[in-house]
């Protein structure tokens, strides 16, 4: 058996799980991508567990001795579209129309792959969902564009830090800060703005709605560990935004112009 005994088979495995759980996947689809595609590859009791900060992978090869790694994983971006691609790579390794390294040279070419939305694709997406929210609660034309425009700076802003991976607690308390400073500072410009839905628009983009639906799907099948992580993170994530907002609201007190 050539695919059991060849290292390739492995790094296909780990690969797979790390840029599901990398680019915002569940835990569960990790284990079961890894589990399905190690028995197309014709590995023998393949196993996986997986939890938010790593993955555990073991095998029997053809000698029948067992074949076990470890591989740190990293939160670093929200990219569905690679953890798609990796669903049909895996399908196709499943049904053996796919050999070991054949998958992980297609692996690694979505590892690299910008996805549907990379780049500068994010500011109108931002700008868009930050007027739709304006929009649905029941803001003026006057203010769903401003609330479009402060999410669209906002997510420069995070573009910006991205590039010198600086993202994470920095780029929440910021995006907090920036959705609510702006629409304050445009409001002492406008009087007739309506600052709180602006705010609450522009908002809408940086809430961790993908966390939390992880978070309670992982506690629904079960898996605690995961779901606890998620939640935790999205929790933590809105109290970071919560709490760039209240220093945008103080500083605000210390500029001239008005009361906030």
């Amino acid at each position: 058996m050539e695919n059991a005994s060849d290292a390739s088979c492995m790094d296909a495995l780990q690969l797979a799980g790390k840029i599901i759980m990398e680019n915002g996947g569940e835990t569960y689809r990790a284990e079961e991508t890894i589990n399905r595609m190690g028995r197309g590859f014709g590995l023998e009791q393949v196993d996986s567990f997986a939890v938010p900060s790593g993955l555990f992978i073991s095998y029997k090869n053809e000698d029948g001795e067992p074949v076990t790694s470890v591989r740190r994983v990293r939160r670093e971006t929200r990219n569905l579209t690679r953890v798609d691609e990796v669903n049909q790579v895996s399908r196709l390794a499943a049904s053996g129309k796919l050999d070991c390294r054949q998958a992980l040279a297609r692996l690694r070419e979505i590892e690299c792959h910008p996805g549907s939305f990379a780049g500068m694709w994010c500011l109108p997406a931002a700008f868009l969902c930050a007027a739709g929210f304006a929009l649905l609660f029941g803001a003026d034309l006057l203010s769903i564009a401003a609330a479009g425009v402060v999410a669209l700076l906002v997510q420069l802003m995070e573009t910006f830090m991205a590039r010198f991976r600086s993202r994470g607690m920095a780029a929440s308390i910021l995006g907090g800060l920036l959705t609510t400073m702006l629409p304050l500072l445009l409001s002492r410009v406008l009087p007739a703005l309506q600052t709180e839905l602006i705010v609450a628009g522009a908002v809408m983009p940086l809430v961790p709605g993908l966390a939390m639906t992880t978070a309670v799907q992982d506690t629904m099948r079960g898996d605690m560990v995961s779901g606890i992580s998620h939640g935790v993170q999205a929790v933590l994530t809105a109290c970071l935004i919560a709490g760039g907002a209240l220093l945008a609201v103080e500083i605000m007190h210390f500029i001239p112009g008005g009361a906030v």
